[in-house]
């Protein structure tokens, strides 16, 4: 009998995915265990298998799209078995499927046999996903506009993908007065998106105010992102501190180490190493608060960000007190070139205790770093820039010469972290990035 394949969640806060690859085509023979596609979650592009044999029937979403989880994808079964009356049976086929196939059930057996029509459920039985009843409280549907929507979900639940239109094109309609059945949708299965809305009620003066590139949902990993650092800077009182770094001497060590063969050592491998050093010392920085609790941990574990195909990701060197700066180096350089092609695991970019930011390599003379929860504190790196400073000789006299010198400027969250506290931790990080020799012994 064909197996209904759904969209898997794969993390506790994952509630869609996103279909990157089909490994196999429709018509393909599939082996339990054999990966059949790849999806983005939250972070990161995952290979999911198949739990069957049999050959690959039918697949409902496309490379790009999103789905939510339990939301069916595709139909595995044997050669010549038909799809949709599988998804028939199983209350989960599309509503043209579906238009196909209802004068009809399929028995356990796979047997079909006549059957009237299902009825339309009345507005109050609706079969309504979590996603779908609050998409109608935020925007006061009325649930009896959607008693004929055929549902797309888990047995024939109504998703909120299968409201045909986007909370900002129902505002927008709804500012414009315009009816949204009027309105030909270009996202996913025709919804309604807030450019087809705009489209609709352009005036067709022949020149445009504005032309558009490109329309992209608000959805995924950037979603992701945006939520989270709203909730920090919402939920975190942020206070921030900054210094400047002369690197005369650190560049000269990291010269010193790379010359001497072995594994090349990188600027953000020291940070790592300095950042653990500086943690130890200060380990009220190296804490979180959860519930009513300030969790302080004897693990330094650096996270750091990375610009990847999927976002903004941050790869963490978990307990990097008990490493060698060379197996930093290592580690990081693995982690880094993984995380830019989005191939992490979930436990490779999450437990992290601090982050650093480095924006150095390119140019950012200085910028502003948010505290990425549930962590207390984030490091912000600049780039190194040569500029004038004073200088003062071991007689007092005072010199003006130009150095290479950096900003950093550590983010914390008040709640955890006092001003003092945070200030000897940014003047002990400075001093060790200054005699870098101290990082490594």
């Amino acid at each position: 009998m064909a197996e209904i394949i759904i969209m898997p969640k794969l993390g506790y806060n994952m509630d869609e995915g996103q279909l990157v690859t089909w490994c196999k085509n429709v018509g393909d023979a599939v082996a339990k265990g054999e990966v059949l596609f790849e999806i983005n979650t939250d972070k990161t592009t995952m290979p999911v298998e198949s739990t069957v044999d049999g050959v690959l029937l039918k697949t409902m979403l496309e490379e790009g799209e999103y789905a939510d989880v339990f939301t069916p994808i595709a139909v595995i079964g044997q050669a010549g078995e038909d799809p949709d009356a599988a998804l028939a049976a199983s209350g989960s086929a599309p509503a043209e499927a579906q238009k196909e196939v209802a004068p009809a059930t399929v028995t356990a057996s796979g047997s079909a046999k006549q059957a009237t029509a299902a009825p339309v459920p009345a507005p109050g039985k609706l079969k309504l996903t979590p996603k779908a009843r609050k998409l109608i409280a935020d925007e006061n549907i009325d649930p009896a506009s959607l008693a004929s929507v055929q549902g797309t979900g888990f047995r024939g639940g109504i998703t909120a993908k299968d409201i045909k239109a986007s909370p900002l094109a129902r505002k927008l309609a709804a500012l414009g007065g315009i009816d949204l059945a009027t309105v030909q949708g270009s996202g996913v299965g025709g919804k309604v998106l807030k450019a087809d809305v705009a489209t609709a009620s352009a005036p067709s003066s022949g020149t445009e105010e504005k032309k558009v590139l490109s329309v992209t949902p608000y959805k995924g990993v950037r979603k992701i992102i945006g939520e989270r650092l709203a909730e920090s800077m919402s939920e975190a009182p942020h206070i921030y501190f900054t210094d400047s770094v002369d690197t005369t001497a650190l560049t000269a060590f990291r010269t010193m180490l790379n010359e001497s063969g072995g594994v090349k050592v990188a600027v953000s491998d020291l940070l790592i190493m300095a950042a653990s050093r500086a943690l130890r010392q200060h380990p009220e920085v190296n804490s979180s608060l959860q519930s009513d609790q300030i969790i302080t941990y004897v693990s330094t574990n650096i996270g750091i960000a990375v610009a990847g195909d999927n976002g903004l990701i941050v790869p963490v060197v978990k307990n990097a007190q008990d490493k060698t700066l060379t197996e930093i180096a290592v580690e990081t350089r693995d982690l880094v070139e993984r995380a830019k092609v989005g191939r992490l695991a979930p436990e490779e970019y999450s437990g992290g205790t601090f982050s650093i930011s480095n924006l150095g390599p390119f140019g950012i003379e200085n910028f502003t770093a948010i505290v990425n929860p549930p962590e207390s504190a984030i490091l912000a790196v600049s780039a190194v820039k040569k500029v004038p400073v004073v200088v003062t000789d071991e007689c007092g006299n005072d010199a003006i010469v130009v150095r290479p010198m950096m900003k950093i400027q550590l983010s914390v969250d008040h709640r955890v972290i006092d001003g003092l506290l945070a200030a000897s931790f940014v003047k002990y990080f400075k001093e060790l990035l200054q005699n870098p020799i101290r990082i490594v012994i």
